[in-house]
């Protein structure tokens, strides 16, 4: 099928985009001038290149009319990292803005099926696990613009009978994962022989391996009736960082030992963060399969052989 991708750059858009190509769809990525493709610059032959920014509308529109898409995949964003990207305006121009001019574009063409990437971080901070009918409470600009663009996504599909459905992403990792998040970060400076320095790391996540993630987005594609809905993509359980940060340890053999509590919690850290998987399970018929020990395995199998990109040497 043909199938148009934006934020391919990014760390989960690129696995998508690699899977996409390895399935056998046409793929159609949007790419501003530009952009660091360090992830896809040995696939990047292989796929349709439009460029682009998602904040111009007119561009936009030339781009998804030329790819004239069954499927739109929209993983384009902006402040996920949130020591970094801080810019509220950047922010909201990428993650409303641009999700408005997505619609607007995607409205010209006869798609099946529109996968809208929100994220858990819509939810804010509670104690239990985390469901689709829970009143979203983010606690920060890049939650609060994801929120809105599912409402937003939500609402077109309303009005126009759109097949677009929204899927919140929890804690992905896995091979390309951007090296400032936790766990490429710790695999990074395992096999470097670094520091390592963290939080008393009783915050608990629902890792998901990015397979896992590409293969719900596969079965999304064929799940237009899904329209209007918003689903959980987890594991549906949650480990520590600690635990994490140990298996990754176990798996590198590095003999630096781990030193809890030097760096301070930040004052809107959840201490417990877990998806609720029923309804994906219902209506998707979809079940994350990768148990954490394997998912670190197979991130630090291929961190060893691709350190070039991460400060340890040519790739």
């Amino acid at each position: 099928m043909r199938v148009f991708l934006t934020g391919a750059s990014g760390f989960v858009g690129a696995n998508m985009a690699r899977r996409l190509l390895k399935e056998g769809h046409e793929v159609h990525l949007l790419l501003r001038e530009g952009s660091n493709t360090w992830r896809l610059e040995d696939v990047l032959g292989e796929m349709n290149v439009h460029r682009g920014d998602i904040c111009d509308l007119g561009q936009l529109t030339s781009a998804v009319k030329e790819a004239a898409p069954q499927i739109v995949i929209h993983m384009g964003t902006h402040g996920a990292y949130p020591t970094v990207q801080t810019d509220f305006d950047k922010i909201f121009s990428t993650n409303m803005i641009g999700m408005a001019n997505l619609l607007k574009a995607c409205d010209a063409v006869r798609y099946e099926c529109f996968i809208n990437t929100s994220s858990s971080s819509e939810y804010g901070l509670v104690d239990k696990p985390m469901s689709e009918k829970d009143l979203p409470m983010p606690v920060n600009y890049y939650g609060a613009t994801k929120a809105g663009a599912t409402v937003l996504c939500q609402t077109h599909t309303r009005i126009t009978d759109a097949p677009i459905v929204n899927v919140r992403l929890f804690s992905v990792y896995g091979p390309y994962e951007e090296k400032i998040r936790l766990v490429a970060d710790t695999v990074k400076k395992c096999l470097l022989g670094e520091p390592l320095i963290f939080t008393k790391a009783t915050q608990k996540r629902d890792f998901i391996y990015t397979t896992d993630v590409e293969n719900a987005y596969l079965e999304l594609m064929k799940s237009p009736q899904l329209k209007g809905e918003v689903l959980n993509i987890g594991t549906g359980t949650q480990y520590s960082v600690r635990h994490i940060v140990e298996r990754i340890i176990e798996r590198t053999g590095t003999t630096q030992k781990p030193q809890w509590g030097v760096i301070p919690t930040w004052r809107f850290e959840a201490q417990n963060w877990v998806a609720d998987m029923g309804k994906a399970h219902s209506l998707l018929k979809w079940r994350a399969e990768v148990s954490l020990e394997n998912g670190v395995g197979k991130t630090v199998d291929w961190m060893k052989k691709n350190m070039g990109y991460y400060g340890g040497g040519k790739a």
